[in-house]
């Protein structure tokens, strides 16, 4: 499985990235209302034509964002130019609120550089620093317009102070947002890998399977591997070596099976296939073609549990019958796949 899956599959669940989006945005909506609840009323800021043109762009680029995040965002399902358009809308929010107060020397620029660190954490390359000339070009603009309207010059030193200032904070947070993802990637890899083979461990694997297993409908067949005397091997010729071979099996099973399949070191000498899809004869002929590759191009063997789920299976019960599969390929003399389970007695 990729870097890029695995993570993926570490992210909120559907349910809890909904909730998130709505309380950001009740948090956007109640300030955009405050602002413009307090402009128009004159309690700050310019009046006339200005006043009108603020509120009627922040009130209605709020409502439709709304819309946007309930119907969309909330469920998961995005739509790519908005989402685009959405950090541009937000900046030119801004811009409107500065020119509506009418004060060239009002702090609310500084709200220019705060979007220039916060963005810099979900975006970065070219389209980060098309976005930083968005908002210096957004900043310049309002100033020189508000200096013009005040009757002063419209370029003075503290447009170049501003100016001068953005700049720096766009390419310290592009050097500390890069260096953010790539450490958070970092420590993804280790959380998700096993540090010998390279390939998902177990907690990554169980967190994907269980989002397999979610619905009840859903088929898929897992297979439970586990090297044959591995103990033995690692007594004869040193831990190094069975380390070699642990890396070398991995490559040849990961080499073997699908991309969209779940594969992962469960523990030990173990390992573990998810197979979406895949009925009992599909994944018997899979599970036979891996023990013959493991025993052609390995110094060891693999004995493999084969099982299929059953209706409404909960992926416990699936896990449970492969391992118990597992164990009755050992006993039944190793290097075997064992796929049909034992008839019980009835009394």
């Amino acid at each position: 499985m990729s870097t890029e899956r695995a993570a993926a599959q570490q992210r909120p669940g559907p349910t809890e990235r909904g909730r998130l989006e709505i309380q950001v945005l009740l948090l956007q909506s109640a300030i955009a209302l405050s602002y413009c609840v307090a402009v128009y009323a004159g309690l700050f800021g310019a009046g006339g034509a200005s006043r009108i043109v603020a509120v009627a762009w922040i009130s209605g680029y709020h409502a439709f964002h709304a819309w946007y995040v309930l119907v969309h965002r909330a469920q998961c399902r995005r739509v790519r130019w908005i989402e685009t358009m959405t950090p541009l809308c937000d900046i030119s929010c801004v811009t409107f609120a500065w020119i509506a107060l009418g004060d060239p020397g009002s702090a609310i620029w500084v709200v220019y550089a705060y979007a220039l660190v916060g963005y810099a954490r979900r975006i970065h390359g070219r389209w980060y620093f098309a976005l930083a000339a968005f908002i210096t070009l957004n900043l310049a603009g309002a100033k020189t317009w508000l200096s013009v309207d005040a009757g002063k010059a419209a370029v003075d030193a503290n447009v170049l102070i501003m100016l001068l200032l953005t700049a720096a904070i766009a390419s310290l947070a592009n050097l500390i947002g890069t260096a953010w993802r790539r450490a958070e990637l970092q420590a993804r890899t280790l959380a998700q890998t096993d540090p010998l083979t390279g390939i998902d461990n177990r907690r990554t694997f169980l967190g994907a399977f269980e989002e397999l297993a979610r619905e009840a409908d859903a088929a898929f067949s897992v297979l439970m591997l586990d090297l044959d005397d591995f103990k033995r091997l690692n007594d004869a010729h040193g831990h190094l070596h069975g380390d070699e071979v642990l890396i070398d099996v991995a490559r040849l099973l990961s080499f073997n099976i699908r991309e969209e399949d779940l594969f992962a070191r469960y523990g030990g000498e173990e390992f573990v296939i998810a197979m979406p899809g895949t009925g009992a004869a599909e994944a018997q002929a899979v599970a036979e073609r891996l023990r013959e590759a493991v025993s052609r191009a390995t110094p060891t063997s693999v004995s493999i549990g084969c099982a299929t789920r059953r209706p409404g299976e909960p992926a416990e019960g699936v896990l449970r019958r492969a391992d118990d599969l597992l164990l009755a390929a050992k006993r039944q003399g190793k290097n075997a796949v064992r796929a049909l389970e034992p008839l019980r007695r009835t009394a």
